[in-house]
């Protein structure tokens, strides 16, 4: 039926379900992680930086990288650019007071953005709907302001100023004090909300994502009446405790740093941290050595543990593929400066070369509770007892690489593999893929009609047979041709299917220009 039909248009596809893989054998969708580059990119080099971690966001505008990240162990947002978004720059701009000198590069907080103390975190992404000198927006977890999300804007940057105070809140239950996301939606036209929502279950905390969405910036729902988006479940670590007669899980989820991905069509992303908490109920180091217990809370485990980045992707930001569920960007090995913690900052930006993108995450040696205090404050003593104290008490932010739609592929197995899509209407003149061969893999696509024929008016040429086989190939955009012709405008607008036969490659992309 002609209401089946996909419309495509010119739009970039990726591969992040079942949408284009109708009929399929020998095909698996195939999680790419990135290529850490070992830098530390931001690194503590001034007094005011006394730590860094995954509270930072990038964007690149124009010419010009962006990055706000966390300074100041009380918090502070401190700025960075750079023309590569390799090499950074950290400008002296004298809007904060830290150490009695305002010869820094802090943008909110002590002063800055009319904040007078810290700042917990913050996020700042590009909104389209904002006014000239307010197209930058940074959501900001201020302690001063009340407990919530607050969104400063700016025109460039770097001057703030609060424009809506509270338009998340959490209403005194500590569920925002880390990384929460607020993006515009092209696809709905509407602000959504990524934030930390803590449940209870059997008296042990459980950090989620939730998500709100509202047409109105400054009237996004409140955590509690957010809806739980990604979190545990029973596929997730638990272990079984006698004493409570129950599983009790052993790994819990935050800090999204979900995007919309900007190049290809209904593609979203998540990097959500996941938590290994050391609970004392099975991990033997820890039995008869803990805090006393909560009065509401089960905090056993002294909230301690290890975190690392995984990976989620969505058509539309609600419902989330966690595919094999392995860490995206795993710990470093022991001595390494991100041996301990990874929490995946916010914002996606193409490299230079438009072949490959980057993403920047904190790492640190120091476990999850190192250094807490109050009630909390014997962590260092039960982590240095089981030989999980840091090596280097370090801790940076880092780049990591991706190629170019390249966080999930389809896979055709090395024996062979085929997928034909569902029926599409395309705009264009030539077929682009995103594919990469290697040495020894080969693919063709054959052009059907909507019945899953070769028989499409104006269609002779465009035969499996027909097409130039692809092979030793690893490019961004390759243009399939048949018989030495790429041109198939004759076909635009009429309903097909692509009909691809592959093996041994990744295809990650593929859209009609």
């Amino acid at each position: 039926m002609m209401s089946d039909i996909l419309d495509i248009g010119d739009r970039r596809q990726v591969f992040i379900d079942s949408r284009f893989l109708q009929v399929c054998r020998g095909i698996e969708l195939v999680v790419h992680p990135p290529r850490k580059t070992g830098e530390l990119t931001i690194k503590p080099e001034h007094p005011w930086e006394t730590r860094m971690d995954g509270a930072c966001s990038v964007l690149k505008v124009g010419d010009l990288y962006h990055l706000w990240y966390r300074a100041v162990s009380k918090g502070g947002i401190a700025y960075a650019s750079s023309k590569d978004g390799i090499r950074w720059e950290k400008p002296m701009l004298g809007l904060a007071e830290v150490f009695e000198s305002k010869r820094n590069n802090i943008v909110l907080g002590y002063g800055a953005g009319g904040v007078k103390g810290g700042v917990q975190t913050a996020i700042v992404f590009l909104d389209p709907n904002g006014t000239e000198g307010q197209q930058f927006r940074m959501v900001a977890f201020v302690g001063e302001l009340g407990r919530g999300l607050h969104v400063f804007s700016s025109g460039d940057g770097i001057q703030w100023k609060l424009m809506h105070q509270c338009v998340v809140s959490d209403r005194n239950k500590r569920h925002l004090d880390t990384l929460n996301v607020i993006l515009w939606d092209d696809r709905i036209n509407e602000y959504v909300s990524y934030v930390r929502r803590n449940l209870c279950r059997d008296r042990v905390r459980s950090r989620t994502v939730a998500r709100g969405q509202s047409a109105n910036l400054s009237s996004l729902p409140d955590v509690e009446d957010s809806s739980v988006v990604l979190g545990f479940d029973h596929l997730d670590p638990q272990n079984f405790d006698p004493a409570k007669n129950a599983s009790i899980p052993v790994i819990d989820f935050y800090t999204s740093a979900t995007i919309k991905y900007p190049w290809a069509e209904d593609a979203y992303y998540m990097f959500p941290t996941a938590y290994y908490h050391y609970r004392s109920e099975f991990l033997a180091e820890f039995k008869g050595e803990v805090p006393p217990p909560h009065p509401t809370l089960d905090y056993s485990s002294f909230n301690a543990g290890t975190v690392d980045v995984r990976f989620a992707a969505s058509r539309d930001g609600i419902h989330w593929n966690r595919y094999d569920r392995r860490a995206f960007v795993p710990l470093g090995m022991k001595g390494s400066f991100d041996s301990k913690q990874n929490y995946m900052g916010h914002g996606l930006v193409p490299a230079l070369n438009e072949r490959e993108m980057y993403m920047y995450y904190g790492g640190s040696d120091r476990p999850h509770g190192w250094g807490a205090q109050g009630r909390l404050e014997r962590n260092n003593q039960l982590l240095t007892q089981a030989g999980l104290a840091p090596t280097e008490d370090i801790s940076a932010i880092s780049r990591v690489v991706f190629r170019r739609d390249g966080f999930t592929s389809a896979r055709a197995a090395y024996t062979g593999g085929e997928f034909t899509t569902p029926v599409l209407r395309f705009n264009g003149n030539e077929l682009m893929l995103n594919v990469d061969t290697s040495a020894g893999g080969e693919l063709r696509v054959e052009i059907l009609d909507e019945l899953g024929a070769t028989t499409l008016s104006g269609s002779a040429g465009y035969r499996l047979e027909d097409c130039d086989r692809i092979h030793t190939t690893n490019e961004i955009n390759r243009v399939v041709t048949w018989q030495g012709k790429s041109d198939i405008s004759q076909l635009a607008g009429k309903p097909i299917r692509l009909r691809f036969v592959m093996r041994d490659v990744d295809l990650y992309a593929f859209q009609f220009s």
